[in-house]
């Protein structure tokens, strides 16, 4: 009776170590998979943010091309305007740099 308790209690280990390995080898499996996934859409957002950076210089080109136009046509429209607004902040740039190299 004794030595069946033994066998008993041995093949119950060696279905519980057999049972841990086949768990273990499926969760590898799992996350191997998970990592795949994970990796696949690090790099598609990798070359979206890459995509999209590319785009940045044509942008602000445009945007500074409109901004210019802009000026251009206030400057035309309103000449004398511009000119005291370019001299008022000349006039306080060089106020705020002269104070700065006399320090």
């Amino acid at each position: 009776m004794e030595e069946e308790k033994r066998n008993t209690v041995s093949d119950d280990l060696k279905t519980l170590s057999r049972d841990a390995k086949k768990m273990a080898l499926d969760a590898h499996d799992e996350v191997m998979e998970k990592n795949g996934e994970l990796s696949a859409k690090c790099m598609e957002l990798f070359n979206s943010a890459i995509a999209t950076a590319k785009e940045v210089p044509a942008v602000a080109a445009a945007k500074t091309k409109e901004v210019a136009a802009s000026t251009d046509d206030y400057v035309h429209q309103n000449p004398w305007k511009a000119v005291t607004l370019s001299a008022g902040v000349g006039l306080l740039l060089g106020v705020i740099f002269s104070k700065r190299t006399v320090r």
